[in-house]
C-alpha cells in the first residue's frame, strides 16, 4: 500500500496485524462493538489519534457528506426527537451542561452516551460505482483512493455539545421542557473489521494483490458477492505473463479472518477522528411537552 501512495491504509493495516486477537462474530456484535469473547473492544483496539478530520475532508465525496450533515441534517425532526429523548431523563438545571467535559474528552464515551445523528460515506453500491466510474483504470485497478483503502464505508456523527435544559409550567399547569443547544460535536467513526454480515452470501472482495500493488477484476467482485467457495478464487496473471510481479492473488474479507485464527493475532478496531466542536452564535431551541415528549 505504501508503494501505491496509500500511506494511511498501510499504517492502519500494520496496526491491525500487530494488534491482539480481536474480531467480530455476529451482526449484533458489530452493532454493539462486541468481540469474539462477548466483551466490548479492549481500550487498545479503540484508536482516536490516527485519523484527522482535516485529512478526511480533503476528499470531495467525504466533504460533501460532512457539509450535508452539518448544514442540512444537523437538526432534522428525527434528530430533535432523539435529543429530547436523551435529555428528558436528566435533571433540569439553570447551569450549562458540557457532555464533552463530562465524558473526560473521551470520544468513545461521548459517542455511546450523546450521539444523535449521522451520515454514511461510501456505504452503498451507488456511491461505490460513482467512485469507480470517476476514476476507472482497469489497467492497474487504482480507481479507489487512500480514504477508501483505509476506512472503506464509514460515517460522520454528531453528538450533543454544550446545552442547558430547563422546564416551565404554563397557566394550565402543563409542564414543558426547553433545551438550549450551544454547540454540537462532529467526528468520524468506523469499525475496521473483516466481518461479513449474515445477510451476505459471499465474502467481500478486496482486490487481487502482489508486492507491487493491486488490480480489481469484475469476475472476482461477482464471486465475492455470491459465494464463499474458495475454489472459485483464482490468481490473475497480468498480460498473461508468469513472473513474480505479474501474478496477483485474490484477497477477501475471510482471508484476513483465516490469518487471525491461524496466527492468534490481528485486531479489529474502532476508529475515531478528532472531535470538531460546532458553536452557534444563537442557541438552537427545542421545546417539548414534558408528558408526551412531543416537540412544539
Amino acid at each position: 500500500m505504501d508503494r501505491i501512495g496509500w500511506s494511511m491504509s498501510a499504517k492502519l493495516q500494520r496496526k491491525w496485524f500487530a494488534g491482539e486477537l480481536n474480531y467480530i462474530t455476529s451482526d449484533k456484535g458489530e452493532a454493539l462493538s462486541v468481540n469474539q469473547d462477548g466483551k466490548p473492544f479492549p481500550p487498545d483496539m479503540i484508536d482516536t489519534t490516527m485519523f484527522k478530520l482535516d485529512w478526511i475532508l480533503k476528499f470531495d465525496r467525504a466533504k460533501i457528506k460532512y457539509e450535508d450533515l452539518t448544514r442540512n441534517k444537523i437538526f432534522t425532526k428525527k434528530a430533535r426527537s432523539v435529543i429530547v429523548d436523551m435529555v428528558k431523563g436528566t435533571q433540569p438545571s439553570q447551569y450549562t451542561v458540557d457532555p464533552w467535559e463530562l465524558c473526560g474528552k473521551n470520544v468513545h464515551d461521548l459517542h455511546r452516551r450523546w450521539q444523535y445523528q449521522f451520515i454514511s460515506v461510501d456505504s452503498n453500491g451507488g456511491e461505490k460505482f460513482a467512485m469507480l466510474f470517476r476514476r476507472i483504470q482497469w489497467g492497474n485497478g487504482r480507481f479507489m483512493d487512500d480514504l477508501y483503502g483505509s476506512l472503506g464505508a464509514f460515517a460522520f456523527y454528531l453528538s450533543l455539545g454544550k446545552y442547558r435544559y430547563t422546564t416551565y409550567v404554563d397557566r394550565n399547569s402543563n409542564v414543558f421542557g426547553r433545551i438550549e443547544i450551544h454547540e454540537v460535536c462532529a467526528y468520524m467513526r468506523d469499525i475496521f473489521t473483516f466481518y461479513d454480515r449474515s445477510t451476505e452470501s459471499g465474502s467481500q472482495y478486496l482486490g487481487h494483490w502482489n508486492h507491487t500493488g493491486f488490480v480489481v477484476l469484475v469476475d472476482a467482485i461477482a464471486i465475492g458477492e455470491t459465494t464463499k467457495k474458495r475454489g472459485a478464487r483464482l490468481p490473475y496473471s497480468k498480460n498473461g505473463a508468469i513472473e513474480n510481479w505479474t501474478i496477483y492473488y485474490p484477497v477477501y474479507n475471510d482471508s484476513y479472518r483465516d490469518w487471525q485464527l491461524k496466527h492468534k493475532q490481528g485486531g479489529d478496531l474502532i476508529l475515531y477522528s478528532d472531535v470538531r466542536r460546532i458553536y452557534f452564535n444563537r442557541p438552537v431551541l427545542i421545546e417539548f411537552d414534558f408528558d408526551t415528549g412531543e416537540i412544539l
